[in-house]
C-alpha cells in the first residue's frame, strides 16, 4: 500500500489557521475602509475650500426662479435652494438650531453669500428664507438648508 501524501492546505489546515484567515480578511477590510474614509476626508476638504471661495453666478436668479416654478407646479409654498453641512458654520450651526434671530450673522463662505444675494435679489421680491437643520445623524445637527418661502405676510 502506498502512503497518502496531504496538500500544504491541509497540513495547515486547523482552527487555528482559520482564525488568522478571519483575522486577516478583517484587517484588510478595517484597511479598506480606512483607505476609503482618508479619501472621503480628503474630497470633504476640498468640497468645504470650494464652499468658502464660492461666489454666487449670474445666473442664480434664473436658477431660483426655475426652481421654485417647479416647487409651485408640484403644489409647495417652499423650496430647497441650498444646503451643506452645519460643520462648515464658526458655530457648527448653533445659531441656526436654536432658532436665534441673528443666524445670518454665523454664516460664512457661499451661505453668506447666497444668504447676501437673497437680501439684495429676492427679499424685496416678497421671499422669505429659513434656514434649518434638516438632519441629525447621530444625534448631532447634520446639513442646514435654505428654504425659500414665498408665503403672504399675513399668513406667517
Amino acid at each position: 500500500m502506498g502512503t497518502t501524501t496531504t496538500s500544504p492546505a491541509e497540513s495547515e489546515f486547523s482552527a487555528d489557521f482559520i482564525r488568522q484567515m478571519i483575522a486577516q480578511k478583517k484587517e484588510r477590510e478595517a484597511a479598506e475602509q480606512r483607505a476609503h474614509e482618508a479619501a472621503m476626508k480628503v474630497q470633504r476638504e476640498k468640497l468645504h475650500e470650494e464652499f468658502l471661495g464660492r461666489e454666487v453666478k449670474p445666473e442664480a436668479m434664473s436658477r431660483v426662479a426655475a426652481l421654485v416654478r417647479k416647487a409651485v407646479e408640484a403644489g409647495d409654498k417652499q423650496a430647497l435652494v441650498f444646503q451643506f453641512p452645519s460643520d462648515w458654520l464658526p458655530d457648527q450651526g448653533r445659531a441656526i438650531t436654536n432658532h436665534d434671530k441673528k443666524w445670518p450673522e454665523k454664516l460664512d463662505g457661499f451661505a453668506k453669500r447666497a444668504y447676501d444675494f437673497f437680501k439684495s435679489d429676492l427679499e424685496p421680491r416678497g421671499f422669505q428664507l429659513d434656514a434649518e437643520i434638516l438632519d441629525w445623524p447621530g444625534g448631532m445637527p447634520g446639513d442646514v438648508g435654505f428654504i425659500l418661502r414665498w408665503r403672504r405676510p399675513e399668513d406667517t
